[in-house]
């Protein structure tokens, strides 16, 4: 399934090969963001950005299309809630706020999330879960969260 994906912050092309009824290889490129604010009495309010090209390859397991599919329920363009882990690599900010220190990073997510097929060329996706990455210098392990929509570009249904 090939899909044209736009997020909160980011826009990107993902493929998604089944390698069995209910899971699937993901690979995803083009432009993804990041943010942060924090407010503390020593560094004052602080609201940080950056928008970088990303590269990355995942693993997604659907776990309760065969539930859906016995309730009734859609399951085309595998409509359903996952698991899921990607690994990434980032590039040099394209954007960013004046006072981030954004580099080159690698990392790795491990999410659980939802994806439910609003119509048969559009999806709506949401996920949450942990991030860890470094930039060969500094390690982070940070909260994820990702809200997009997808227009299916390619072949549709379920595997």
């Amino acid at each position: 399934m090939h899909k044209i994906k736009l997020s909160v912050l980011g826009l990107t092309y993902q493929w998604e090969k089944p390698v069995s009824r209910k899971s699937v290889i993901t690979l995803e490129g083009g432009v993804a963001g990041g943010m942060s604010f924090s407010a503390g009495s020593v560094s004052g309010t602080e609201f940080r950005y950056a928008i970088v090209p990303e590269l990355g390859i995942g693993f997604r397991n659907y776990y309760n299309l065969d539930k859906r599919f016995k309730k009734g329920k859609k399951i085309d363009n595998n409509a359903a809630n996952f698991i899921a882990t990607d690994v990434f690599i980032n590039g040099n900010p394209i954007l960013s706020s004046g006072n981030i220190t954004a580099r080159e990073a690698v990392g790795l997510t491990a999410a659980w999330g939802m994806q439910r097929s609003l119509s048969s060329r559009i999806n709506f996706e949401w996920q949450a879960g942990v991030i860890g990455g470094t930039d060969f210098k500094d390690w982070v392990i940070a909260p994820n969260l990702r809200i997009a929509f997808s227009f299916l570009a390619g072949k549709r249904g379920s595997h």
